[in-house]
Parts: structure tokens; sequence; C-alpha cells
């Protein structure tokens, strides 16, 4: 789920902004956009094929944030259109117990200008996505990127290069989360040095819980140090770094960030045979369940900083300029 304020004019600067509510250009998916009042408050997507499994998922969020009405884009190839539209039609039906549905539409692409169709009127609507406003104020707005694909952000958690572990770190991890403070306040990334190290500290649950407090120093930088942590590092490091990196995403409203994080988290836990985390369990039911980033923000930074120094050897009070 992604959370997002937007206002919506017309039936085209809706789907035209799909790309910017899910901070990527879906395709063979279903968009549902919740409106409360005139405003898009968060957008859910699921694969096209998905609506069985995924439809409870979307009544739940829907009724959690007490959502009036919703808008649903549905985007697949012309040769997919009559499966596409139907599936999209019984998720429709299905929400209209919990929300006014206002709006049906259907589009071919959101990579390129295309012609949509509205499925309950059946009007064309001329649709450029590349021109929309709202797409080009999110594509610019601070630390926050639009990705043609799912493929890409999964990318940006493949395995780098292995940069391993420095275990002398291991025993006093209250150095290495200051200077992590320090490189996320500045906007800067960890080199090589800090990574080994923070992958010491980070396998052990009090510290790799008290990193969450790096969203008090600025939520974007940190989810790009965490990115770059888990790149290059292995096992319980990375697995660590990955959960660090979704619950940010998922702090900032990016839905589709934070699943993915999750995923790659997985991944890693059956690649290495570790145990899996329960933490990583609890965080993916959050944001299953449509918790909003400000609850899930709650939660993360729910160590002050007082046990943070008595369990780390950390001073990290945060910035107060910092998001």
């Amino acid at each position: 789920m992604t959370q997002r304020r937007i206002t919506i004019r017309t039936a085209a600067d809706l789907i035209a902004a799909v790309p910017a509510l899910v901070r990527f250009v879906p395709t063979d998916s279903i968009v549902v956009i919740a409106i409360t009042g005139n405003a898009a408050t968060f957008t859910v997507r699921i694969d096209r094929t998905d609506v069985d499994t995924q439809t409870d998922r979307i009544v739940d969020a829907l009724t959690r944030h007490r959502t009036t009405a919703v808008h649903i884009v549905s985007v697949s190839d012309h040769a997919d259109k009559r499966a596409a539209t139907t599936e999209h039609l019984i998720l429709a039906h299905r929400l209209t117990g919990v929300a006014r549905v206002q709006g049906n539409y259907w589009i071919p692409t959101l990579a390129e200008p295309a012609t949509a169709q509205n499925l309950d009127t059946l009007e064309a609507i001329a649709v450029d996505p590349t021109a929309s406003l709202v797409a080009v104020a999110a594509a610019v707005e601070a630390g926050q990127r639009i990705e043609r694909s799912r493929a890409d952000i999964a990318r940006r958690f493949a395995r780098a290069d292995h940069i391993p572990a420095d275990d002398t770190a291991a025993t006093n991890p209250g150095p290495v989360l200051e200077e992590l403070a320090a490189v996320v306040y500045a906007d800067e990334l960890p080199d090589a040095r800090l990574i080994a190290r923070t992958a010491a500290i980070i396998t052990a649950a009090p510290v790799r819980d008290a990193m969450f407090r790096l969203a008090t120093y600025g939520t974007t930088a940190a989810l790009e140090v965490a990115t770059a942590v888990a790149t290059h590092s292995r096992g319980q490091a990375r697995v660590n770094a990955l959960i660090l990196a979704g619950w940010l995403a998922h702090c900032s409203g990016n839905g589709a960030v934070t699943q993915i994080a999750y995923d790659a988290a997985d991944a890693e836990t059956a690649d290495t045979g570790i145990e899996r985390s329960h933490l990583l369990g609890l965080l993916r039911r959050a944001i299953e369940a449509g918790m909003t980033p400000t609850d899930v923000r709650s939660v993360g930074l729910a160590l002050d900083t007082a046990t943070i120094r008595a369990l780390t050897g950390a001073d990290l009070p945060g910035a107060p300029d910092r998001d």
C-alpha cells in the first residue's frame, strides 16, 4: 500500500497519476485509489490475476482508513483486455460493500501516451502519464523516484560485491551507530569500512532495533544507507538491513519498495538457511493490513533514547530539522 495525498481533478489526471501514486510504472495490474473527500489518500496495487487472494486485504485496508470512495484502474495490453476487465469488475463488485466505486478504467499501458476507457460509460480518455503534473511533482520530490517497473525496484536490493563484516566492531556498537546517524544526517552513503562495521553489529537484535532511530535523522537518507548495507552484506546482516529498509519505505508511504525489500529478506533467509525473523513477519502483516506510515513509524521508534543508550552505548537523540 502506498499512501500519498494528491488532489483529483479529471479522470485523465487520475489515471496518469498512477505511476506517481505507486512509485513505478505498473503492468498487468489493478490499482485501487482510495478517496476521502476529493483527495486520494492511499493506493493499493495488485497483480490482476490475484483478485481472489487479495480482495480481503483491500477490504480491510479500506475499512481501516474509513474510505468513502474508490477509483479502480486496470492496466493490461489489448490482448488481455477481456480477462483484465472481467477481473476488474469482479473486484469492483466486492468493494461496493465498503466504499462507493466512483470510477472504473482500463488502459493498455502507462509507459507512454495511450487511450484509456471508462468501463462504466465506454468513453475513450486520452492519457499522457509522461506529461502528468502530478507524476512530475512526485518524481522531483526530495529523495523519491518513479521506477519503470517492479523489477527496477528489486534491482536496488540485489546482492552487490560482498563486503565482509568487521567483527572487531561487534563489541562496541555505539560509535558505529553514531557514525551511521551522522552519515544519514549528511545525506551521504556509507563507505566500505562503515558497511563492514555495520554488518558486524546489525545481527544483534538490540542493535537492529536501535537502528530504526536512523529515521529521525532523515527517512529517505536512512533508506539509502540501509539499502547500501543490505546489498553488500550477507546472511543475517543482509536480512536485518532489508527489514530496516522495508520499514523506512513504509514510513515514507512507498508500499512497493516495502514489499520488495521484505521479499528480498525472505529470499536471503531461504538461500542461507537462517531462521525467519519474527519481526519481518510482524512488519509484513502491518503493510498488508494497511497500517499508515505514521502508525508504523511510531511502532518502529518505540525504543526511547535512554534505552538505546543503555543497550548499545549510542547517543541517538535525532535531528529536529529532519522528518
